[in-house]
């Protein structure tokens, strides 16, 4: 098993002090000797975009020719795909890193990713590759 390995070695050189590698009640965490506890499966907060946040990201990412086209080998099996929030992106499709100038202006988003598919801009999860918000692409909002 790799993964407690892994998270060791971050505590190790985060400073933490000594590391369980007993998963106490079995959900998937490390326990550090000083009792914190971290999860093998961190999840980023629950994503807040208010329209006017939404509005900036589509009008910066508008610009950005890099809608998904269905016509590649990769991308083919993900036509049929419906996007919905809480979806997991399909094989094939990369979410990318927001454009400096909306992290700039929302730093809380460097963490997530976006994808331009069918007309949405769906922002993504880096961690987990679900959808946690998606907008049009083209039509603005109010």
């Amino acid at each position: 098993m790799r993964a407690p390995t892994t998270i060791a070695a971050l505590a190790i050189l985060l400073g933490a002090p000594a590391v369980s590698l007993a998963q106490p009640g079995g959900q998937g965490a490390v326990e550090l000797s000083d009792g914190t506890t971290i999860s093998q499966h961190p999840s980023l907060p629950k994503l807040s975009l208010t329209n006017a946040q939404r509005e900036q990201i589509r009008k910066t990412v508008l610009t950005e020719h890099n809608d998904i086209q269905f016509r590649l080998k990769t991308t083919q099996p993900a036509k049929d795909f419906t996007p919905a929030v809480g979806a997991t992106l399909p094989k094939g499709v990369k979410a990318q890193g927001l454009p400096a100038q909306v992290l700039a202006q929302l730093p809380e988003l460097r963490d997530y990713m976006y994808v331009k598919m069918k007309d949405q801009v769906l922002i993504v999860d880096g961690m987990t590759n679900k959808i946690v918000d998606m907008f049009s692409e083209t039509q603005p909002l109010s």
